[in-house]
């Protein structure tokens, strides 16, 4: 069976990125591997509660775990990842550590505009840590936040993505391994390089990210 087209049919079928996914497909075959069919604000409401009920249905009759480990995740530039990454239990996305060049003064809590080198893609995030002036931050956006007058940040221009820590969704990767991985709060659900110097479990820190597939 076809289940992310299965689970694609009962979407809105908007494409409207409120889910962070740039299609109703995409969105699909993420709920089939980690079931975030709440991240659709449509489901909620009560024209989609029959076709939400369908969708919680099929995807509990699913061995999840047998597709999480045996399934590979492929990307929108059709590269194979080795594994999804999500963010920390209960935080909002993995946790990235940033090398900002430009000189402005940033404190914890604060919000930023950047664009990651390498990626066309302008992002929001909020610092959470901060060491020797390199700041760990949960990403916000970009989606909505660039048309929202209230959305209060500060530019910080071209950032160096140093490191990534969340968890990993499919085969565990060993300390020292060179991976390619797909973050669960990428936009354009790239697939990205690094290597893994920390794992405890699930839990990975993945050290010199790239958005380049050798």
């Amino acid at each position: 069976m076809d289940y992310i087209k299965k689970i694609a049919d009962l979407l809105p079928g908007y494409n409207c990125n409120a889910c962070n996914y740039r299609r109703c497909d995409l969105f699909a075959e993420m709920i089939l591997k980690v079931k975030t069919e709440e991240k659709c604000p449509f489901l909620l409401k009560e024209e989609f509660k029959e076709n939400n009920k369908k969708i919680k249905e099929l995807v509990s009759n699913i061995d999840i775990n047998l597709l999480k480990t045996e399934r590979r995740f492929k990307g929108l530039d059709d590269y194979e990842a080795d594994f999804l990454l999500d963010p920390l239990p209960g935080e909002p996305s993995g946790r990235m550590t940033l090398l900002i060049m430009g000189k402005i003064s940033l404190k914890l809590g604060d919000l930023v505009k950047f664009r990651p080198l390498g990626c066309p893609i302008t992002h929001f995030a909020k610092i959470i840590d901060e060491n020797y002036g390199v700041y760990v931050v949960h990403i916000v956006g970009p989606c909505h936040r660039i048309r929202d007058d209230k959305f209060e940040y500060k530019n910080v221009g071209i950032a160096i993505p140093v490191a990534i820590e969340g968890m990993v969704v499919g085969k565990l990767p060993e300390v020292g391994q060179t991976v390619k991985f797909i973050p669960a709060h990428c936009m354009r659900q790239k697939v990205h390089s690094g290597v893994v110097v920390e794992a405890e479990g699930k839990r990975v820190y993945i050290e010199c990210v790239d958005f380049k597939i050798w």
